[in-house]
């Protein structure tokens, strides 16, 4: 019985062979066709490897999209879309020196950044360029001891001098100035575009000299959650 089977076999993998030659000869595109159905795939023959290289990359570039996407959705949630002119960009990572004093964006003179323009976080005055390369910039925020820049307070636009540091505070404020809590206070600098908001007034006191009052303020936003800001002209 199974001489039967192996001689069956034979004999119908002999007619298929004539029939392919037969075809390849007299109707050579139906018999390629045959000879390309009945071989196996440059893909079969080599295995799994390859596949398995093609997957690893296509998920390569699905990661990729995916981060992408992520900054994106950051840039949207945390930039406001009306300001004209400005520059966006992203804050490099400080970790594991998460400093708040300064921070380094990824867009710098190749993108028209330039040395004093404004950095902005939702909005408000968030620090000032004070080093540009060609693609980054190095931005003093209000958080850094150096930090001191002239400024309005209120609707009657008191004057007053932020000193930034871990507490920025308003300081050389006029004794008589009727600073109250829930008062703005924003930029007067001539190298700032104006009246860009920075704080809140939450309570004033005599300054240590006797001779000015000073404003605590409330900065409403950590900046350690800082991951985007426009950078204005």
């Amino acid at each position: 019985m199974g001489r039967q089977r192996t001689s069956n076999s034979a004999w119908v993998s002999g007619t298929l062979i004539v029939i392919l030659a037969a075809l390849i000869f007299f109707v050579p595109s139906y018999g390629w066709a045959l000879r390309d159905f009945l071989s196996p795939s440059p893909s079969d023959s080599l295995g799994g490897g390859q596949n398995r290289g093609t997957v690893a990359s296509l998920a390569a570039e699905n990661d990729a999209l995916k981060a992408q996407l992520a900054a994106l959705q950051v840039i949207q949630a945390q930039l406001p879309t009306s300001t004209p002119n400005a520059i966006r960009a992203m804050v490099y990572s400080r970790y594991p020196m998460n400093f708040k004093n300064e921070l380094l964006v990824n867009a710098g003179s190749r993108e028209g950044v330039t040395q004093g323009a404004a950095a902005v976080y939702q909005g408000m005055l968030l620090g000032q360029v004070v080093s540009v390369y060609s693609d980054s910039a190095l931005v003093r925020t209000i958080f850094d001891d150096g930090m001191k820049m002239p400024v309005r307070i209120g609707a009657h636009g008191y004057d007053g001098l932020l000193q930034g540091g871990a507490e920025p505070f308003i300081g050389s404020i006029a004794a008589n100035d009727a600073i109250v809590p829930g008062d703005i206070v924003y930029t007067a600098a001539p190298d700032m575009p104006y009246a860009l908001p920075i704080a809140e007034v939450t309570a004033t006191s005599t300054s240590p000299d006797n001779l000015f009052e000073q404003a605590s303020i409330d900065i409403p936003y950590d900046i350690n959650n800082v991951e985007t800001v426009l950078i204005t002209p």
